[in-house]
């Protein structure tokens, strides 16, 4: 979990949002573990199963969703929705206004002040510029103090983001589907092999990458032209309720770190 943990944090995901995510997924995948063990399913079983508490679990049963938690998107998420919204902190245009960094009621200082205790101004506002979400302005004067400013698109998926996500997101999934599935031991087992080696120099990684770009570009045709082939044999039978994903990974980094 280490890699995705990294990248979430990076991507401005804290543990209360990815968490209050998690709840959505146990609930769901519960019903189909007790069905399987032959329990009966009900909040009482889920609660059980899940460690979640029961009014979630009939909140969910219920509207298909639990109940939500308060603060999911943590301090940074509630500047920038109050900097955005409130009329304190934006023009008569409903702007985000630039902000003195401190002495006023209208100031950054005090726009976090009103969203928490618990984090310093300081560092918070260090956490929105690493974002991208706020940026420091110079001034001419010493006179006028530290100004920043909201940066309204830092929010806006750039071209191609959310299809890059969607693509993580399916060939993780399946990769993942298909190690449990070899751990739970039931069925056949799904191919889920790798190969690795260490002690190598630089240049002996970008000779293993060449190669493996190589290898997976011959596989990629084949596989492509086998299954255009199939799916258009099976497509419109009976039982052609099936699909596969076939795919290969590379990576590198330092010996010494585990990214399991």
């Amino acid at each position: 979990m280490v890699p995705l943990v990294e990248w979430l944090l990076h991507e401005g995901v804290t543990y209360p949002r990815f968490a209050n995510a998690l709840k959505q997924t146990f609930l769901d995948a519960a019903p189909g573990v007790l069905e399987d063990s032959s329990t009966k399913v009900n909040a009482s079983s889920i609660s059980a199963l899940t460690g979640i508490h029961r009014k979630d679990v009939r909140e969910w049963r219920s509207v298909g969703r639990p109940l939500p938690q308060a603060k999911t998107f943590g301090a940074v998420m509630e500047v920038f929705a109050r900097w955005s919204n409130d009329p304190a902190y934006c023009d008569s245009e409903g702007r985000p206004r630039i902000l003195i960094l401190g002495g006023g009621p209208a100031s950054f200082e005090s726009l976090a002040a009103s969203v928490t205790n618990d984090v310093h101004p300081h560092t918070l506002l260090r956490e929105l510029n690493r974002l991208g979400i706020t940026k420091r302005l110079d001034t001419d004067t010493d006179a006028e103090g530290d100004k920043v400013r909201l940066c309204t698109e830092a929010f806006v998926p750039s071209e191609g983001a959310a299809e890059m996500h969607q693509l993580f997101s399916d060939n993780l999934a399946d990769h993942l589907a298909a190690a449990t599935h070899n751990l739970r031991r039931s069925g056949t087992p799904m191919l889920e092999q790798s190969v690795f080696a260490d002690d190598l120099r630089p240049e002996s990684v970008a000779a293993m990458n060449a190669l493996a770009r190589q290898v997976w570009l011959r596989t990629f045709h084949e596989v492509v032209r086998d299954a255009t082939a199939l799916s258009d044999q099976d497509r419109g039978q009976s039982g052609a309720d099936q699909r596969v994903r076939i795919g290969m990974y590379f990576y590198h980094g330092p010996k010494d770190k585990q990214v399991g």
